[in-house]
C-alpha cells in the first residue's frame, strides 16, 4: 500500500531499548520510519525492506555513549511533536545515535566549580535553573544554562527560568559572607520565589579560601564547636576548612570550628557597611542550630563536621 511521503517521518534511528517488534516483542536497533497515525516500521523508509511493524515501550530512558574516551550520560523525555523538528536535527540525532525528533534533554545537577583564575578574581559565576510552576531549584554548568537560556529546542527549556549568581570566594570573610547571603535574598526577590537559601544549605562561605594561620589562641567568645559550644584554646586556620582545633594542622582527626559571629541571633551591623549589597531589609545571621559545614574540597562534601583531614 502506497503512503504519501508527507505522511511519513523516515530515516529515524534508535540505539535500542526503546522500540520492539510487534511480532515477538524482541528489541529492535536500527533505522525505522513512522507514520502520521503513530505506527512505526523497520527500515529507513517504506522502500527499504524489511518493513516490520515495531512499537515503543517506554517514554523515558537514559543512554550512555563513549566519545573521545569520555563516558557521557544524558537523560531524555519523549517529544511528542511528530513533525516538530528540522532535518538538520534529525541528521545530528542519527550521527549521535539518538533520535532527537522524539526526545529532549533534561537538565541535571552539574555545578560549576571555581578555578584558580576565579580565586585570583575573588568571585565566580554559579548557574541555576528554577522550575516555573514549582518551588524547585537546580544548579547546573554553563553549557546547560546556555542551552536553557537560548531555548535550544533539543532541551526541555520551557519548564525552567535560568539565572546566575556572582559568588564571592576570597577576601574579607565578613564581606564575603554578607555579599553571598545578600545576593541570594536579592535573587529570591527578583524571582518572586523563596527557597534558594534553603537549596544552597545556607552555605554562604562555600568555596571560600581562608588565609592560613597557625599557633592561634582564643580565650572565648570568638569560636564555637559544631554543637554550638564556646571554644577556648589553641586553633589554626585551614585553607579550605577554616578554623580548626589545635595550634597546627595534623593528619589525624581534629574538630572543625566555626566563627561565632556567623552563627548567632543578634543583628549584625556590618550588613550595611559600604560595599556590602543592600538587601532592603535587616537580615539575621543563622542560629547555632542551623550550623552548616562548608565543602572540604571543590567537589567533595565534608560529611563529618567534627573531623578534618590533611591538605
Amino acid at each position: 500500500m502506497y503512503i504519501p511521503k508527507s505522511q511519513i517521518k523516515d530515516n529515524l534511528f534508535t540505539p535500542g531499548g526503546e522500540w520492539f517488534y510487534v511480532s515477538n516483542n524482541s528489541p529492535y536497533t536500527g533505522f525505522y520510519y513512522q507514520l502520521a497515525n503513530g505506527k512505526a516500521y523497520t527500515g529507513k523508509d517504506q522502500n527499504t525492506p524489511p518493513n516490520e511493524e515495531i512499537y515503543q515501550n517506554i517514554s523515558k530512558f537514559s543512554t550512555q555513549t563513549n566519545e573521545n574516551s569520555t563516558e557521557i550520560s544524558t537523560k531524555f523525555v519523549e517529544y511528542n511533536q511528530f513533525f516538530g523538528s528540522s532535518p538538520d536535527l534529525a541528521i545530528y540525532g542519527i550521527l549521535k545515535k539518538t533520535d532527537y525528533n522524539l526526545l529532549k534533554s533534561v537538565p541535571e545537577y552539574s555545578p560549576s566549580l571555581p578555578t584558580p583564575e576565579d580565586y585570583k578574581k575573588g568571585s565566580f559565576i554559579r548557574y541555576f535553573l528554577c522550575k516555573i510552576n514549582q518551588l524547585e531549584y537546580l544548579e547546573v554548568n554553563k553549557k546547560t544554562y546556555d542551552n536553557i537560556f537560548t531555548k535550544n529546542k533539543i532541551w526541555v527549556w520551557e519548564d525552567y527560568t535560568p539565572f546566575i549568581l556572582e559568588w564571592y570566594i576570597k577576601g574579607n570573610i565578613d564581606r564575603v559572607f554578607n555579599n553571598n547571603k545578600g545576593s541570594i535574598f536579592v535573587k529570591e526577590e527578583e524571582l518572586e520565589k523563596k527557597g534558594l537559601n534553603e537549596y544552597l544549605g545556607k552555605k554562604f562561605l562555600q568555596y571560600f579560601e581562608y588565609s592560613k594561620a597557625s599557633n592561634l589562641i582564643t580565650t572565648g567568645g570568638e569560636l564555637i564547636t559544631s554543637s554550638g559550644q564556646d571554644y577556648i584554646g589553641p586553633y589554626h586556620i585551614h585553607k579550605t576548612q577554616g578554623p580548626m582545633e589545635g595550634a597546627t594542622h595534623i593528619q589525624g582527626a581534629h574538630r572543625k570550628l566555626f566563627f561565632k559571629r556567623f552563627y548567632q541571633s543578634e543583628l549584625v551591623d556590618t550588613l550595611n557597611q559600604t560595599g556590602v549589597i543592600e538587601t532592603g531589609e535587616t537580615q539575621r545571621i543563622e542560629f547555632a542550630s542551623d550550623l552548616t559545614v562548608e565543602y572540604d574540597m571543590p567537589n567533595q562534601i565534608q560529611n563529618n563536621p567534627s573531623t578534618g583531614g590533611g591538605y
